[in-house]
């Protein structure tokens, strides 16, 4: 007698059988196709997508080179940040800083010299984990003829060098 494979359940069935005698799959109807394979596809391909989009956006955002100009003829500071597709400049002139303050225990740097502006405005103009900048900040504050601050933010409060009293 002639068998066939039941696409159901994998037994062997006589050809003539309309249904299979152990799982009872109706022969008449034709057989589904799954589709999984094109969606996975198509769901690795999005995800490429995405994760194509996510690199290409994040390498454009990231800061390649920042460089800080103190131009003493010009009177003013430049700052200069390059990214992969662009470069941003912004200029503050010497009359528009009220004080440079150098900080020792930073969040991003252990020693941290930045400029304040008129509207309070921080930025910083320099930063290191290596050593002390507050020589660096003693000769920016001459050059700019603005008054020097001192914060010390590893004790949790203070100045550098007025014994513990915070000065802004």
């Amino acid at each position: 007698m002639a068998t066939k494979t039941c696409p159901s359940c994998g037994e062997d069935v006589p050809v003539q059988a309309p249904r299979c005698k152990h799982c009872f799959h109706d022969f008449s109807e034709p057989v589904k196709k799954s589709n999984t394979g094109l969606i996975g596809f198509l769901g690795m391909l999005a995800a490429m997508a995405i994760i194509g989009t996510g690199t290409f956006w994040f390498v454009s955002q990231r800061q390649a080179q920042e460089r800080i100009v103190i131009d003493e003829d010009t009177h003013q500071i430049t700052f200069v940040k390059k990214y992969a597709d662009r470069t941003e400049s912004d200029v503050i002139k010497f009359d528009d800083i009220t004080k440079v303050v150098v900080v020792m225990g930073g969040s991003q740097a252990t020693w941290v010299v930045q400029v304040v502006t008129l509207d309070g405005q921080e930025r910083v103009v320099n930063e290191s984990n290596d050593g002390s900048l507050k020589g660096y900040a003693e000769h920016i504050a001459a050059v700019m003829d603005k008054p020097l601050v001192e914060k010390n933010l590893a004790r949790g409060f203070g100045d550098l060098g007025t014994g513990g009293q915070q000065q802004d």
